[in-house]
């Protein structure tokens, strides 16, 4: 999990924007895949094949969770 402030650490206010419009279906994941990939490198285990098989899914499951806990959607 990453806080907020990693959060607003790491993406500005435009890329923030375009995180909540991609968790919320409105753009697509590819706009901003490679800087979540980064944002989430270490939090993705290396062992469980079956999350490299639905990366984005997976990614965009602990983005969503950690903008909720932010407050940020």
């Amino acid at each position: 999990m990453k806080t907020i402030t990693q959060i607003k650490k790491h993406f500005s206010e435009e890329e923030l924007k375009l995180l909540i419009e991609i968790v919320k279906g409105k753009q697509d994941y590819d706009v901003m895949k490679n800087q979540i990939e980064d944002f989430y490198d270490d939090e993705i285990p290396i062992w469980e094949d079956s999350i490299h098989d639905d990366l984005r899914g997976y990614l965009l499951e602990k983005l969503e969770f950690d903008l909720e806990m932010g407050g940020m959607i």
